[in-house]
């Protein structure tokens, strides 16, 4: 058996492990993708992007209507609304079927015509 001290010191992050992008951007595949079945929202490259930039549109606007990083809870708010358990990631809709991702897309513009609709509440620095 190693001592801890030995192993703290023989192990490194590896260096492609670091900085991964949150989204995918059609490139070559990344360390963190994986493989979706065929008829899945991300087995569909143009679905997923599509949703990637709905939540990344939705959480800039949150932002500039709010005034804080949105994003987290955007996230929350799609987890809470699609039931999708706290301990499961949101990217847990890449394995759904894909004809959900007009339900999923339809949500994320509803969310954003929404967040437009509201007068700056901007928090007070």
């Amino acid at each position: 058996m190693i001592a801890a001290q030995t192993l703290c010191r023989t192990l490194a992050p590896r260096k492609d492990a670091v900085n991964q992008p949150a989204f995918s951007d059609d490139s070559e595949p990344s360390l963190f993708d994986t493989h979706h079945a065929p008829g899945t929202i991300g087995a569909d490259a143009g679905l997923r992007g599509r949703i990637e930039a709905a939540l990344a549109d939705l959480g800039r606007a949150r932002e500039e209507c709010f005034g804080y990083a949105a994003y987290g809870a955007v996230v929350a708010g799609l987890k809470r609304d699609f039931a999708i358990p706290s301990y499961v990631p949101w990217t847990d809709i890449w394995n759904w079927p894909a004809d959900r991702a007009d339900e999923i897309l339809n949500y994320l513009h509803g969310r954003h015509a929404e967040t437009l609709g509201r007068p700056a509440q901007r928090r007070s620095a």
